[in-house]
């Protein structure tokens, strides 16, 4: 059974860093170039594992800077503005012997319900497939195809926040903390004891 983790990078060994890294690079849609700092930035990453530690699917959330959000929803030609979506869902990648088994779509579905309450953008390479899987998490397209820079072109998709009614009644999900935050989480209640 595969198991999940979403940690902030900042609690995140260098060697998950780096595993990461490898991943969406062997996944090819991004560039390279300052992806390091780019995933050391983000909000969330998750890590998707087989029982043995094997990495088989990431995905990240993003808060990009405004300068990058508005060139996106520019390249698109958005009708919706870029301020109203500043959460990035990006970098959600599986490992080629591990596809076809639909864990993009948990990979984005887990993600989407950390950011339930924010409304979040995502660009993907046109095709059937990753519309697909970005339709039926409630994305839907905004402005038109462009292109990428590295020979394809990209469609932008919007997803709102829930609404307040609805986010009421959501069970809370409970993510299995890295044993680097259960360490902390009892330093931290040790500390609360030793104040009582």
């Amino acid at each position: 059974m595969l198991s999940s983790s979403i940690l902030s990078p900042s609690d995140c060994s260098a060697q998950a860093l780096a595993d990461f890294e490898k991943l969406v690079i062997e996944g090819g849609a991004v560039d390279p170039e300052g992806l390091t700092q780019r995933i050391r930035n983000s909000s969330r990453l998750l890590f998707l594992r087989e029982p043995d530690g094997q990495l088989v699917g990431v995905g990240a959330l993003k808060h990009p800077r405004s300068s990058y959000r508005n060139a996106v929803f520019a390249k698109a030609r958005a009708t919706a503005p870029s301020d109203r979506y500043p959460v990035e869902l990006g970098w959600v990648v599986v490992a080629k012997l591990h596809q076809v088994r639909g864990l993009s779509a948990r990979i984005i579905g887990e993600l989407l319900a950390l950011a339930k309450n924010e409304n979040v953008f995502a660009t993907t390479r046109v095709h059937d497939r990753a519309m697909r899987f970005a339709s039926v998490h409630g994305f839907e397209p905004n402005g038109n195809p462009y292109p990428s820079g590295r020979g394809y072109n990209l469609v932008l998709y919007l997803h709102n926040a829930a609404p307040r009614s609805t986010r009421e009644h959501e069970p809370t999900i409970n993510y299995p903390l890295s044993s680097c935050l259960q360490e902390k989480q009892e330093k931290a209640n040790n500390r609360v004891g030793d104040l009582k």
